[in-house]
């Protein structure tokens, strides 16, 4: 057990105290933290394209052109204020968060070119303009800063504001069998410029929407003010804690906790499994292990393999698992994840890791460099891929049929079981109990397999291995 141990120290220290490892464990966290408000900030304050150019209106019915080029302005005025006020809210939390000073000249520098370029001018055309033609206009090369390039057609049915009559609605001679009934109002279509900012082309719709619906109000009079008290429903989901306190809903953060926690396991199993493949493959090329192998077994060295990496792996996920938790303390939320589920991570990223990393150390012992390495591990790691693949209907349904039979499959079972337990309905514990059983039993027989192959495999040389020669290498050992 002595060397076991020695041999898991050095693969620990050579792996985990590496200049490589330290920057993406410790400084891409504390650099990432520290992004975050300043990434927020450039990601709402995103500056749209010039907006330059003209749109044309074909109005039908008469009475939408001239409220619309009205509206837009004000539309594109409004927006540039929201837009401004979001970057501020954005200022004050990157402030909040330590980006102090510089947040704050950054946010000044982006309200004052939010929405800086806006020359767009609207042309009515006649009832008679010819849509196709115009839309043409739209594919016709034109530099940006062109004020007579057309930017978008607005085409507005002639029965968009007054209902049509019940012989309009019906459907021509020519309509086929299948053919229902006109509605008893018409719409609008809006043909925009290849690559246009959707912002903008955003504004015009909302625009034309509210155009057409305020004409509504006024020909069969309705009081606009009064619907819209009528449609107004306020209302907030609050969230009672287990110490009766209040607080904003976190059902979009409770969603994606069963990803997260997944994810967080497969991203350090698969790290410590590949630093083990990488190793093993390095050390059997370079003839190293037959140094080694002369001072303890083939069983000894690979168990101790398999526990430094463990150890690098388990370092991994308790940083990143820190980090994540420190977060949900900051924001007062940290009770949304049960001190349980921590221990449920451990005892499921111990199965995982034994099962998948004895894997990766056969594949390792079995090929003589890293490029045959990568047909041999595909299956391994289309194992850890499948749970990532059915997250979305398992994390929705933890208790589905497709849940408890893949909770029973190992190695995917590991992760599978994550995100049930995190889920919003979390399997009963007899099925836990059930699963850690079946997952103790894959965990031995890959072990056991894996050492076959580690034993026979870590001398052999020259043509890489095909399936049928490791069922014949585990029969030999």
């Amino acid at each position: 057990m002595s060397r076991v141990l020695q041999i898991a120290k050095r693969e620990f220290v050579s792996t985990a105290l590496t200049k490589g490892f330290i920057i993406g464990a410790f400084v891409l966290p504390i650099l990432f933290a520290a992004l975050i408000p300043l990434v927020v900030l450039l990601a709402i304050g995103a500056k749209a394209p010039p907006i330059v150019g003209e749109v044309a209106v074909i109005d039908r019915s008469g009475v939408i052109a001239e409220e619309f080029e009205s509206r837009f302005f004000d539309a594109l005025e409004s927006r540039k204020a929201e837009e401004k006020a979001l970057i501020d809210e954005a200022s004050k939390s990157a402030g909040a968060l330590g980006g102090g000073g510089a947040s704050g000249e950054m946010a000044q520098s982006v309200i004052d070119n939010v929405l800086a370029d806006i020359q767009v001018s609207v042309t009515v055309l006649g009832n008679d303009a010819d849509v196709d033609a115009e839309k043409d206009r739209l594919m016709q090369p034109a530099d940006k800063d062109d004020p007579s390039r057309r930017l978008a057609v607005l085409v507005i049915d002639e029965h968009a504001v007054a209902e049509r009559d019940e012989a309009e609605r019906q459907p021509g001679p020519d309509a086929g069998e299948d053919a229902g009934e006109l509605p008893r109002f018409g719409g609008f279509e809006l043909f925009v410029r290849p690559k246009t900012d959707d912002r903008t082309s955003d504004v015009m719709r909302d625009t034309v929407r509210e155009a057409i619906r305020d004409k509504r109000y006024d020909l069969y009079g309705y009081d606009r003010g009064e619907i819209q008290e009528l449609n107004r429903v306020g209302g907030a989901t609050r969230e009672i804690t287990e110490t009766g306190d209040e607080r904003g809903s976190t059902e979009d953060l409770q969603q994606m906790l069963p990803l997260a926690f997944m994810l967080l396991m497969m991203i350090s199993i698969m790290i410590g499994g590949g630093y083990l493949l990488t190793t093993t493959v390095e050390e059997k090329s370079s003839r190293v292990v037959e140094v080694l192998l002369s001072a303890t077994s083939p069983m000894q060295l690979m168990a101790g393999k398999i526990l430094g990496q463990m150890g690098v792996g388990l370092s991994l996920m308790i940083i990143y698992s820190g980090v994540g938790m420190g977060a949900l303390i900051a924001f007062a939320i940290q009770d949304i994840v049960a001190p349980m589920t921590l221990v449920y991570m451990l005892v499921f990223f111990l199965a995982g890791y034994f099962m998948i990393a004895s894997l990766m150390a056969a594949v390792g012992a079995a090929v003589n460099d890293m490029r045959e390495a990568q047909s041999l591990q595909t299956p391994i790691v289309m194992f850890v891929v499948i749970p990532y693949l059915f997250w979305l209907p398992i994390s929705r349904d933890p208790n589905s049929i497709l849940a408890t039979v893949f909770s029973f499959l190992p190695p995917a079972s590991p992760f599978i079981m994550m995100m049930r337990v995190v889920s919003s309905d979390p399997p009963p514990t007899w099925e836990i109990v059930a699963s850690l059983a079946v997952m103790g039993l894959g965990v031995y027989l890959c072990l056991k397999l894996a050492a076959k192959v580690f034993r026979v495999g870590l001398l052999m040389y020259g043509k890489p291995p095909n399936f049928r020669t490791l069922v014949k290498w585990v029969r030999m050992a």
